[in-house]
């Protein structure tokens, strides 16, 4: 029916106080809502159109929680929360891996420290500037119709609200059974490194994800964790 096919574009959210319960949740509503297709890799997905993820504590430990689930669910190499980490605050690109976000969080073309040229200092000078936003996406390399990787992580913006640092994210691609955790420890990593500067405490973090899915070739790992 239409209203169904509707219910696979229109926003969808999903909030709890910890991101186990927002991975979970979010989870569970792509294995009983989303659709199946194919993708440009020939990978079989589920998925999920505009999904907006709202985690209203997080915080160190909580983070870390489903990189720890899912690492017992099957037996893989997942960096570690180290090299996590270093991916977010690495100035120099990393070839070992397509993107690395610190060369474009703070040093992006090798002309512009976003963080601590621009929002940092925008940030102490105006406390409720909407304006602070922390660019990954760049249309002069990733606008190209050979390029079949462009970053899946688009844009941070911060926000001060009742004296704490809030991040709100927007991904266009987010495998949320396997690449979710990763991606939820280091952008928390980038949300504390802030907050740190501006001696704040950490508010929520929220996640809009264009296309929320898993990979069906993991089944076996979605059901060891869900059920």
């Amino acid at each position: 029916s239409q209203n169904s096919q509707l219910k696979k574009v229109t926003l969808m959210r999903i909030e709890g106080n910890t991101p186990r319960d927002v991975w979970l949740k979010t989870l569970d509503a792509i294995r009983k809502d989303g659709s199946s297709y194919s993708d440009h890799h020939g990978r079989t997905c589920r998925e999920l159109l505009n999904v907006e993820m709202f985690i209203k504590k997080p915080t160190l430990s909580s983070v870390a929680e489903p990189i720890d689930i899912v690492t017992r669910a099957k037996d893989w190499v997942y960096p570690s929360k180290d090299e996590l980490s270093a991916i977010m605050f690495r100035e120099n690109q990393n070839h070992a891996y397509e993107h690395t976000y610190g060369s474009r969080i703070f040093n992006f073309y090798g002309a512009k420290d976003q963080m601590n040229d621009f929002i940092i200092p925008l940030l102490k000078k105006d406390p409720q500037s909407r304006q602070a936003v922390l660019n990954i996406y760049n249309p002069l390399e990733d606008s190209d119709l050979s390029n079949r990787n462009i970053p899946a992580l688009i844009y941070l913006l911060f926000r001060i609200k009742e004296d704490a640092l809030h991040l709100t994210v927007m991904i266009r691609s987010n495998d949320i059974l396997i690449g979710w955790p990763a991606n939820i420890y280091q952008l928390f990593k980038v949300q504390e490194y802030l907050a740190n500067e501006l001696e704040m405490k950490i508010g929520s973090l929220t996640i809009f994800s264009n296309s929320a899915h898993y990979f069906l070739e993991n089944n076996d790992v979605l059901k060891t964790i869900l059920d």
